[in-house]
């Protein structure tokens, strides 16, 4: 099986160096993504912990060149059928404003029956946390 990513796009009339903080910045985060995020540092290595407060999943910086590319590397756990996800958020200058491309990766790693209903949910949800970004840091909200 070849490569099973998930691709998102939206745009947003902000700056690019805005939307970073938005991305990047955990109290900012929350805002707009509806779980709980605490980032120790945008350092490669550094620690990400996401979800509900209690229940939280560990993660790492894989990636923090600001205001440009941001990843997440997601290690082998049981939220995530004990497989590597990686998320990679991409920033471009793009008619006075950012695009903003959302991948993510490793979902061909997943068991047969439920690769696909991952997948096609993982897609849906960011078609919503994009607009949700877009709203927030659009000033919307």
């Amino acid at each position: 099986m070849g490569k099973l990513t998930v691709e998102r796009t939206v745009w947003i009339d902000a700056s690019r160096e805005r939307v970073w903080q938005a991305i990047t910045v955990a109290e900012q985060l929350m805002k707009w993504w509806s779980d709980h995020w605490e980032i120790d540092s945008l350092e490669p290595g550094s620690a990400i912990r996401f979800g509900e407060p209690g229940d939280l999943m560990n993660a790492t910086v894989e990636t923090a060149d600001a205001p440009e590319k941001f990843a997440i590397r997601w290690p082998p756990q049981p939220e995530y059928h004990n497989i590597e996800i990686f998320t990679i958020f991409e920033l471009e200058v793009e008619n006075g404003g950012t695009l903003v491309k959302v991948t993510e990766t490793g979902f061909e790693e997943l068991p047969d029956d439920i690769r696909q209903t991952r997948f096609e949910s993982t897609s849906k949800g960011y078609e919503t946390v994009l607009g949700e970004l877009k709203k927030y840091v659009e000033g919307e909200k």
